[in-house]
Order: C-alpha cells, then structure tokens, then sequence
C-alpha cells in the first residue's frame, strides 16, 4: 500500500498528459529536404516521435507531398489548442506551406465539418 510521501513521488515523476498520436500531410517547397525537415521536427519540443507514412510526392515545379505521423507530448487536455501549437512549430520550419491534419488519436478530426489545414 503506498503512503503519501510515494503518492507524491510517483506524481512527480508521471505525465501530466499521455502522447498524442497525430498523422497529417504536410505540403512542401520543391526545394525541401524532407530528411532535414524531420530532424529539424524531431528537435521541437514536445515532438517525441516523427515518421514518414508514405513516400514524399513531387511534383515537377510546383512542390511535395509527404504523410506524416508525429507522437507528442501535449501541454493541455485541448485538441484544437494542442494542433495549434504543433501546427505553428512545423509552419515555422524552411519549405513546410501548409499542414493538412488527418487524425488525432487514431481518430479522423474535423474542424465545424471541415478537414483542418494549416
């Protein structure tokens, strides 16, 4: 049976949040270097798994394509605000346009019945 001083200890070293799992595709610059864009990505915080799904897409000229899936450790309880925040720090990296996210825990997501892009 644990005592207080345990019950402690355990609630300092546990998660305040699980990992959320989320897969998305994220458009990219012709010009990006999809190995490079996944180290830089894997070096955000929070960012605790980052993986490609499928092979990068290009097209002649105009960009590419890559799905990705990326386990992260959330600061909140709040979908919308946690894609936000995972959004925003892939968008600030070089040749990532845009971010189209497919699932959130295993489970499609929508924003008022539309796909959410970043």
């Amino acid at each position: 049976m644990m005592n207080k001083t345990d019950l402690f200890v355990e609630n300092i070293y546990r998660l305040k949040f699980k990992l959320i799992k989320i897969e998305m595709v994220i458009l990219l610059d012709y010009e990006a270097h999809v190995p490079d864009l996944m180290t830089r990505m894997r070096s955000l915080e929070g960012f605790a798994v980052v993986g490609q799904t499928e092979k990068v897409e290009r097209a002649t000229g105009s960009g590419g394509k890559i799905a990705m899936s990326v386990k992260y450790l959330p600061n909140s309880e709040e979908i919308y605000a946690n894609l936000d925040e995972i959004s925003a720090a892939i968008k600030a990296l070089p040749g990532v346009r845009n971010i189209k996210i497919l699932t959130y825990n295993k489970r499609p997501i929508l924003k008022k019945g539309k796909p959410i892009i970043y």
